[in-house]
């Protein structure tokens, strides 16, 4: 049982954290001080013992479960070792690390070459577009609407949902922000999403399918290469399921645009940053399709979030191109020896209780169980998931679907968001205590730990029944 401290002085910490910490996503009036004393499984513990469920798994990261003892003494071990290594040195905790991706996981799949290791999400998209733009020595990338990919500048060119691109939002005017000049760059060029519930081709799934069976997402995005010249292009980047936009695509989609990028002589990187290591149910997304990338990025469940973590996966034939330079890059923080260590106890730990075999388990527990949601409440337009990553679409008509938040994924987050219902079912949970909610203004994202019980499941549940229940009285039909 996680303890609270009794040595710590909560009124200090509101004090400093108010006066010296700068906040996300309000301004000084909005902000509502929350301290958190302690984490234990699915739960954030306040300094009052008050246990909060976690259906956010925070930012959908802790795989393993918070605070989980593998992990923990890993990292009381290698602390007692190390302090800071950069990466022109080997560590036994950096090998094992290694091998236990490249062989015990990927080795099946017979692509995987070898893997770089860095610290955070943002900083494998962003090492991932530079690999691919050396391989290549081509300078454009394809990207997709509603993709998130990180924060930094690279990133950021990839990252379409205009919302949380780093921007500032004005809290009273619902059209005034200012975006961060040249950011995303030149360079990054937009393909369609498969948002099959909203297409923003005006098409309607299956009947889209052409007589070939191709989609016209897949094949606007051909179209969208060949006119900027494959020549000229040296990766197409993308989610499997859409992290922050929470869009899970048909089962053609990523097939397709894996064979296209065949044809088209492009690399495809698959950004595994919040969908690998067991968060569908399988090691990693792309694995749910007969398919193999190029790059993968990883970072969240490599190391359950315990530690700064990330790293990109190369193919055999790029591993084999860079064995034949000197390549002039290096990050401070990468393969840290005690995050390593992390790494490594996470895998270990994952590959024995085969954690993305117990997603899929509770995947199908869970998903069942919102199923019965969809047709109980009215504002519930579809669900859609697997493991534990889970699509809510919220709708004012469900036959219309008619939004309650109209500005959609294209939302800067300005002026009153109270009513989005992402915000209100959020802010309903938490009476029940589950911490449930979204990103998007018409979407619930919802996951928790791999190992989650079904007994906080049910809990999550009945407190999502409660919130959609006060959602449906404003429903119009």
């Amino acid at each position: 049982m996680a303890k609270i401290p009794s040595n710590v002085d909560w009124n200090k910490v509101k004090e400093w954290d108010e006066k010296y910490y700068v906040h996300l996503d309000v301004t000084k009036e909005e902000y509502a001080h929350v301290p958190v004393a302690a984490v234990e499984g699915d739960y954030i513990i306040l300094p009052d013992g008050t246990r909060l469920l976690d259906f956010f798994n925070q930012l959908y990261c802790v795989n393993a479960g918070q605070c989980n003892p593998k992990i923990q003494q890993a990292i009381r071990e290698a602390t007692e070792r190390y302090g800071h290594l950069w990466e022109a040195y080997a560590t036994d905790y950096r090998s094992k690390a290694a091998k236990l991706l490249i062989e015990d996981i990927l080795g099946p799949d017979d692509w995987a070459g070898k893997v770089s290791f860095v610290s955070t999400g943002s900083e494998a998209v962003e090492k991932a577009l530079i690999l691919a733009k050396l391989y290549k020595n081509r300078p454009n990338i394809i990207t997709r609407e509603y993709a998130y990919h990180g924060w930094t500048m690279g990133a950021a060119g990839c990252t379409r949902l205009r919302g949380i691109r780093s921007g500032l939002a004005d809290p009273k005017d619902p059209v005034v922000c200012r975006v961060v000049p040249n950011h995303p760059g030149s360079g990054y060029h937009l393909a369609p999403a498969p948002n099959c519930f909203r297409c923003s081709l005006g098409h309607t799934y299956p009947e889209c399918k052409l007589s070939d069976g191709k989609l016209p997402c897949v094949l606007a995005t051909e179209y969208k290469i060949k006119s900027i010249g494959p020549d000229t292009v040296a990766a197409m980047i993308t989610e499997i399921s859409f992290g922050a936009a929470t869009i899970h695509p048909p089962k053609e989609y990523i097939p397709q645009i894996r064979q296209m990028t065949k044809e088209l002589d492009i690399l495809w990187i698959c950004d595994e940053v919040l969908t690998g290591f067991g968060r569908l149910g399988t090691w990693f997304a792309y694995q749910q399709y007969d398919v193999k990338p190029d790059i993968m990025t990883m970072a969240k469940g490599i190391v359950s979030s315990a530690l700064p973590a990330g790293g990109v996966v190369i193919s055999k034939e790029i591993a084999e191109f860079l064995d034949e330079w000197r390549w002039w890059h290096v990050g401070t923080f990468s393969a840290h020896p005690v995050a390593m260590a992390a790494v490594a106890a996470n895998l270990e730990y994952m590959l024995e209780v085969d954690l993305p075999k117990m997603a899929d388990e509770a995947g199908k527990y869970f998903g069942a169980k919102l199923k019965e949601l969809e047709e109980k409440h009215k504002c519930v337009g579809l669900v859609a998931g697997k493991g534990m990553l889970w699509q809510v679409e919220i709708v004012k008509n469900k036959k219309t679907k008619e939004l309650f938040a109209p500005e959609d994924r294209h939302t800067v987050y300005a002026g009153d968001i109270s009513m989005y219902p992402s915000v209100f079912i959020r802010n309903k949970c938490v009476e029940k205590g589950v911490m449930l909610g979204g990103f998007t203004p018409n979407t619930l994202r919802i996951g928790a730990s791999l190992n989650v019980t079904k007994e906080s499941m049910d809990k999550a549940i009945d407190a999502l029944d409660y919130a959609l229940g006060c959602l449906d009285e404003y429903c119009t039909e």
